[in-house]
């Protein structure tokens, strides 16, 4: 057994091996997809089921041919019927359930309609008719066999070894076939489409088969077709299963021999009576397997065609059995959640001569009260078992979840058992909570009982547990393949061990018996002895045939085979085998082969389909309580299975699409919308409990105040047909909340500034800049008059160079208590609403202004008095600084040229500090404009993109739209702004051509420039400080001045033989020479006096007090050097800007 381990782990992994090379192959030609939706499915899953590829003759070969030959006979049929039972499960069942469905029973189909999805859904009827007809050859077949077994003379081989007939696999599978016709009737009852598009189908095709030339048809195609029609049609005339019993039924020969054998029908009924007083037994308990409640509709058709046969009432005890399953499982469900009462069936197939059997009479008058008795029962059990189910399902998680594959060399047997039991006991975890769900949820539907909102809860809790379940068998999948070969075996070994003994008694007892008669005791032999000699070898056959079927990977096929081998060797008789325990393991054989398939039945829950109420009910349940926010994703997970039902079923768009936006709704409804206004309400109270008087503060640790920061820690919701991330929708719903607004208040705009900045710390919200400013809304600022018209605008505003704005001067009449302020924004906004073509009209307009000062200036200095006492001025200031009250030594004719000049240049700088801002708000605006594209390193454009994602065509010439108008604009900008060193040069290329000698010294006149605006600010100061101050001149600003100085400098190319006069330095030399000296001769009148001792200090206090001139006189030029350095700062960063 070591050895033959170790050979199978080898082949597997040689498999795994191949498949590994493939797959790197494979992957390495794969591209990333443009797509942002998820998929809609695993792209990797591995599906793994032992395989067999021996016939029929070589898994029963036996030297003894008459029991090869009837194990062979049996087990064709019952292998037939298996695989027609799962083909009709996969491919018919849930697609005749959906046909003709549509997203809404008041949907009105156009004409046509009903023959067109017919049509497209011809196939699956073929395939129908194909399976229907098939099993009911093979039912045929098996049935004659069953009823020549039963009705054969015991000296027939094998059957005169028999003590008993124990055909138990067999008639479950004679079962198992009957009970497909018995759901494809509850099908076809339950949706009326089929039987309706059916007839429209036949007559349109009648109508085409009239006019086929009108319709370019082949009249040989449309025969064939109308056979197949016609066949359909007969099929549905009948019900499936009374078709069988019928007059016309194709059994009517082996009916007729059957009703005549009586050992047969007693043999039915005993095998109903015995496989379902064993269900019941082990029914709604831990011992309860996934596949027991379908064998139940199994024996409840074997009980159905026993009746049809007999034609006369069954023995009191079936009735009371069939009673006790009435009590207890009243209802079952087959796939795609379709619900199966057991009553209806009986009720409905049952012969009308027996309408009135005593258990159907009874179950009739309480339908009702036994459906709530059930439910009732359902209710106590989930009570009762569901704590026990969360521990058992905890304990089975952390100990799965745990389990780490060992290698070949340290594998041991302990090991395996621990795997297989806990594959079993996920399994049966699975089936049991699949079967409460599915059962109460149907049921309060059924019997309109509301749900209680503690079972609401729950039945969501087990719906997570189920996808917690298959989340679990799907991460450990690879693990449990690779070890399956050494449960598979362990299993196979634990059944061999009560087969084996047994093969040593017989093949002693045979020798024993060739012994005997090879000393002359065979004449003495009675005819006792000669059956014994059949038992002996036809036991010791078909104990050789079980051993032989064990030894490879235990498929389907082996255990059926397996099954009915045993039956034939309990039906002889000799050996004293517990085939009880063999059965018991065989299960657990079964669960663990098929346990891919068990597990993504058991926890599909596309049953919820028809419960699409329950979406938002539990979405809301977990939207309550943060701490079951991770049941989101396994909620929608299970809600979408919904949408693989619909595409098995081949349903139309407009159903798929409608599921899709109810799911959605729902969570954009119930978790979305109120996430995003409770962090919107929670960022609110928080800001508003600090800036409103007489809020209540908000306490973070008070009960009742959630913490929804664990929301928005999610990973994005995964959905077949998109992703969801809830993080990036309450970002883009709080911009939105946010900035909303072109225009706001600035109390409005600080509130919403700290809530962003709240969001960010508290959630970790990535939220949009606030770009929206709060002081230019109502200045009444347009761009268009200022630019037409600059004299006006220079005249009436100061430029402020460092906070890049432009303060209205003060009115010199009444009293204005407020005051205009032009900036950046107002620019933009202003262009926003006329575009770019102000700005060429500025550049104009500005350059023309600017020539007309120039001018004006170069008049003011060309009479030479004037120049040269503002020269003397000069001279005389290096000598001593003389600072009077607005005059300088130069004479009042002095102070007016002065001030003129003062006022020309102070012009020229705000024409340029109004070209500065056009050219900054020029590019806010652009900005603006521009918030969402892409940076200039991407070579992408907005057409290409919705090319690449895949947009409509709408789109894409839209996107081509946004990228002609974004190139548009970046060449008007570039056309149309002139900065400062085209201004410059254009400038000094037309006073270099002219004659304007006058301007040649002009950096001599700056010092008097500057120390006559050194004056002037201080002498404003002053009078501000004594409240005396003139209407209008609250407000002065003198950047205007500096900056026109500095633009002259630069143009006039003076600027190196301005610094050469080191004017700066000197003046602050001089006034800190100034300010020493009297602090000097204080300090050391102060030292010479004694101040150390009382006597000093008392003749201090005697002494007169010093004046306050000469403090006054060191105060006053503090100041001075104070504006000084302030004024030469301004001039640097002038000069800066400038040569930017």
């Amino acid at each position: 057994m070591a050895s033959l381990l170790m050979e199978q782990q080898e082949k597997l992994r040689r498999v795994v091996d191949d498949g590994r090379f493939r797959a790197q192959g494979l992957l390495s030609d794969l591209h990333a997809s443009p797509s942002s939706s998820s998929s809609a499915a695993d792209p990797v899953r591995v599906h793994v089921e032992p395989v067999e590829r021996s016939d029929l003759p070589a898994l029963l070969g036996s030297d003894n041919v008459a029991v090869s030959k009837f194990l062979t006979v049996l087990s064709h049929d019952c292998l037939q019927i298996s695989r027609l039972s799962q083909f009709a499960s996969r491919n018919l069942y849930r697609q005749l359930l959906l046909f003709g469905h549509r997203s809404s029973p008041h949907e009105v189909l156009l004409e046509g309609e009903p023959q067109k999805a017919f049509g497209q859904s011809l196939s699956l009827f073929i395939e129908l008719y194909e399976t229907v007809s098939e099993t009911t050859v093979v039912l045929g077949n098996l049935l004659q066999q069953l009823n020549a077994i039963y009705s054969l003379h015991d000296n027939v081989r094998p059957l005169n070894s028999f003590k008993s007939f124990n055909f138990r696999t067999v008639f479950e599978s004679f079962g198992d076939g009957l009970a497909i016709f018995l759901v494809l009737d509850e099908i076809v009852k339950e949706n009326n489409n089929i039987k309706s598009y059916l007839a429209l189908y036949a007559r349109m095709l009648n109508k085409v088969k009239t006019e086929a030339n009108n319709f370019v048809m082949i009249i040989e195609d449309l025969d064939l077709l109308d056979q197949v029609v016609g066949n359909l049609e007969k099929l549905f005339e009948f019900g499936f299963f009374k078709r069988l019993t019928q007059m016309e039924s194709p059994w009517q020969a082996s009916l007729n021999l059957v009703r005549c054998n009586k050992k047969f029908l007693d043999a039915c009924c005993s095998c109903f009576h015995d496989s379902l007083s064993e269900l019941l037994l082990r029914i709604d308990s831990w011992k309860e397997l996934p596949f027991d409640r379908r064998k139940i509709l199994h024996n409840v058709a074997l009980l159905l065609f026993s009746v049809h046969v007999s034609a006369e009432a069954l023995d009191k005890k079936y009735g009371k059995l069939i009673m006790v399953v009435f009590q207890s499982v009243p209802v079952v469900y087959v796939e795609g959640g379709k619900r199966i009462i057991l009553f209806d069936v009986l009720k409905s197939q049952c012969p009308q001569a027996l309408s009135s059997w005593s258990p159907l009479r009874e179950a009739s008058k309480d339908l009702v009260l036994m459906k709530r008795n059930y439910l009732k029962r359902l209710s106590e059990m989930h009570s009762r078992d569901w704590q026990a189910i969360k521990d058992a399902l905890s304990c089975w998680a952390v100990s799965f979840q745990s389990i780490v594959h060992p290698s070949s060399e340290i594998l041991s047997e302990e090991w395996v058992r621990l795997l297989m039991k806990q594959i079993m006991q996920g399994a049966v975890l699975a089936d049991r909570l699949h079967m409460l769900v599915l059962s109460m949820l149907d049921l309060h539907a059924l019997l309109e009982i509301p749900l209680r909102k503690e079972k609401v809860k729950s039945l969501c809790h087990m719906i997570v547990s189920l996808k917690i379940i298959g989340d679990i068998f799907e991460m450990k999948g690879p693990g449990i393949i690779r070890s399956l070969p050494h449960v598979i075996n362990i299993i196979q070994a634990d059944i061999e061990q009560f087969i084996l003994p047994f093969k040593s008694k017989l093949q002693y007892e045979i020798a024993k018996w060739s012994q005997a008669t090879k000393m002359g005791f065979l004449s003495s032999l009675t005819r006792g002895g000669k059956e014994m000699d059949t038992k002996l070898t036809d036991s010791l056959s078909l104990v050789l045939v079980s051993l032989q079927l064990l030894e490879a990977g235990g498929s389907y096929k082996r255990q059926l085979l397996f099954s009915i081998t045993m039956d034939v060797l309990q039906s002889i008789g000799h050996l004293d085998i517990d085939f009880s325990r063999i059965q018991k393991s065989m299960s657990k054989l079964r669960i663990v082969t098929d346990f891919q398939t068990i597990i993504e039945e058991k926890t599909n829950c596309s049953f919820l389909y028809w419960r699409k109420e329950m979406l938002g009910t539990w979405l809301s349940t977990i939207y309550v309580d943060a701490r079951n926010f991770s049941w989101l994703q396994y909620i929608l997970d299970a809600f979408s299975d919904g949408l693989s039902l619909l595409k098995l079923s081949h349903v139309g768009k407009l159903t798929l699409q409608s599921y899709e936006k109810e799911i959605e709704n729902a969570l954009i409804c119930e978790i979305i919308a109120p996430l995003c206004k409770d962090i919107e309400t929670d960022l609110r109270l928080h800001v508003h409990s600090t800036r409103l008087r007489g809020s209540v503060f908000v306490n973070p640790t008070r009960t009742g105040v959630r913490n929804l920061s664990w929301y928005l820690m999610v990973n994005p919701l995964r959905l077949p047909f998109k992703l969801i991330d809830v993080k990036l929708l309450v970002e883009s719903y709080l911009n939105s909340a946010f900035y909303s607004h072109s225009v706001m208040s600035a109390y409005d705009g600080r509130v919403y500034a700290e809530m962003r900045q709240l969001g960010e710390l508290k959630y970790g919200l990535e939220l949009d800049d606030c770009y929206l400013s709060g002081y230019f809304g109502d200045q009444n600022f347009d761009i268009s008059k200022v630019v037409e018209n600059p004299n006006t605008f220079v005249d009436g505003y100061s430029y402020n160079m460092f906070n890049q704005m432009f303060i209205e001067n003060g009115p010199d009449n009444q009293g204005r208590k407020n005051l205009k302020v032009i900036g950046v924004e107002h620019v933009a906004t202003s262009l926003a609403r006329h575009g770019l073509r102000p700005i060429s009209v500025a550049s104009n307009s500005v350059t023309m202004f600017l020539n007309q000062m120039f001018t004006a200036l170069s008049e003011l200095i060309q009479g030479d008095c004037e120049t040269g006492a503002l020269k003397e001025s000069y001279i005389s200031k290096q000598q001593e600084l003389k600072f009077s009250l607005g005059k300088l030594a130069i004479g009042n004719h002095g102070v007016t040229l002065l001030e003129q000049i003062h006022f020309v240049i102070t012009r020229i700088g705000n024409a340029l500090g109004l070209v500065r801002t056009l050219l900054v708000g020029c590019s806010r605006y652009c900005c603006n404009s521009l918030w969402y594209t892409k940076g200039s390193t991407s070579d992408l454009n907005f057409s290409e993109t919705c090319k690449i994602l895949g947009l409509s065509d709408e789109t894409v010439m839209v996107g081509r739209m946004l990228d002609t108008c974004i190139t548009n604009n970046k060449c008007r900008l570039d056309d149309t702004i002139k900065p400062f060193s085209s201004l410059i040069a254009i400038f000094s290329e037309k006073l270099q051509l002219s004659e304007l000698r006058e301007l040649k010294d002009f950096f001599l006149i700056i010092p008097s420039l500057i120390a006559n605006l050194v004056d002037c600010r201080v002498l404003r100061k002053d009078k501000l400080v004594r409240g005396d101050h003139e209407p209008g001149s609250i407000v002065s600003i003198n950047d205007g001045l500096i900056m026109g100085t500095a633009f002259v400098l630069k143009v006039l190319g003076q600027e190196e033989s301005f610094d050469k006069l080191n004017w700066f330095s000197s003046a602050k030399k001089k006034l800190r020479e100034e300010i020493t000296l009297p602090e000097e001769s204080c300090e050391s009148q102060e030292e010479k006096k004694g101040w150390s001792n009382l006597a000093g200090l008392t003749r201090w206090l005697q002494a007169p007090p010093i004046t306050t001139e000469a403090h006054k006189g060191v105060d006053k030029r503090k100041r001075y050097r104070d504006e000084i350095e302030l004024i030469e700062c301004s001039l640097k960063f002038a000069r800066t800007l400038l040569s930017s």
